[in-house]
């Protein structure tokens, strides 16, 4: 079978391909370079807002695994078009030319951003969806469009959650980085981990390669038309703990400093995997300590 793997050259995108590699002919589309040379024979370039591309990228293809996304939550509030127009449009442009082309599993990488501040913890997929911000607001319109198309076409549509996942594949030049990345990069350059607020604030960590192992088990599920997964660890860990454990791998003799909190920051952040546990028969593989100990490697 033959997978179109959007936003293969990202974190997530690329890890989706190199799950797939030997089980599947696998294409990778993506708007940047391919920047792993495994992948680089499998990649081409394009824009998923472009009918064009898509439309040339999906010739023969019965599986999509939609990564691509503008993923920054600071990005989508200073350029709300912009973000919009890749994560909106580009997903309708994806879902629509991947009907006309007779796709019949469409994978759509959602977030956890669409729930916002939890009403009770571990967060289900029930659980009610009011997004802080425009990031959240535009994943969530795209699952919408993505389940809406379960109705309206005969492909079997799947959307998956992810909370917060992470890896050696982050980009730790961009000021858009997550926790984990941040505090990486401080405390190779010997530097302590700064923390905003008290740190009691909670996430649940899951790395990327796990996300992408979830992703790849919902392609292959037969008779999950129109479900929505989480995907999270279903472990919580404070911030501060976090920090803790990254200085102990580090081996560095450091004390995490503090910082006012952010803006808008939820307090705690848990997934409930117990329907991806029950129906895809899903469990991450990599301990928090594992993964964080890769990226120190």
């Amino acid at each position: 079978m033959k997978v179109l793997v959007t936003g293969s050259s990202g974190q997530l995108g690329s890890y989706v391909c190199e799950e797939l590699l030997g089980n599947s002919e696998v294409l990778g589309l993506d708007i940047r370079p391919q920047p792993y040379p495994g992948l680089k024979a499998i990649s081409i370039q394009g824009d998923i807002t472009e009918p064009g591309d898509v439309r040339s990228a999906l010739k023969g293809v019965k599986a999509v695994i939609h990564c691509a996304a503008q993923v920054s939550v600071e990005k989508s509030t200073q350029d709300p078009l912009s973000d919009a127009r890749t994560n909106v449009l580009g997903t309708i442009n994806m879902l629509h030319e991947s009907s006309l082309a007779g796709v019949s599993k469409f994978i759509f990488v959602s977030s956890a951003a669409i729930f916002g501040p939890p009403r009770y913890i571990p967060i289900d997929e029930n659980h009610p969806t009011s997004p802080m911000s425009n990031y959240g607001a535009s994943k969530l319109a795209g699952e919408k469009y993505t389940l809406a198309f379960a109705h309206t076409s005969q492909m079997e549509v799947v959307s998956v959650r992810p909370f917060n996942f992470y890896s050696q594949r982050a980009d730790p030049d961009s000021p858009y980085s997550g926790v984990i990345t941040k505090f990486l990069a401080r405390l190779k350059a010997g530097k302590p981990p700064i923390i905003e607020g008290d740190g009691r604030q909670t996430r649940d960590f899951i790395h990327a390669r796990d996300v992408a192992r979830l992703l790849v088990i919902a392609m292959n599920k037969k008779g999950a038309r129109g479900e929505v997964f989480n995907c999270g660890s279903g472990v919580s860990t404070s911030i501060l703990e976090l920090a803790d454990l990254m200085i102990k791998i580090s081996e560095e003799q450091l004390k995490p400093e503090f910082a006012a909190p952010r803006v808008g920051d939820i307090k705690e952040s848990l997934a409930s995997t117990t329907k991806a546990s029950g129906l895809l028969g899903f469990r991450p593989k990599i301990t928090l300590e594992e993964g964080l100990s890769e990226m120190f490697g």
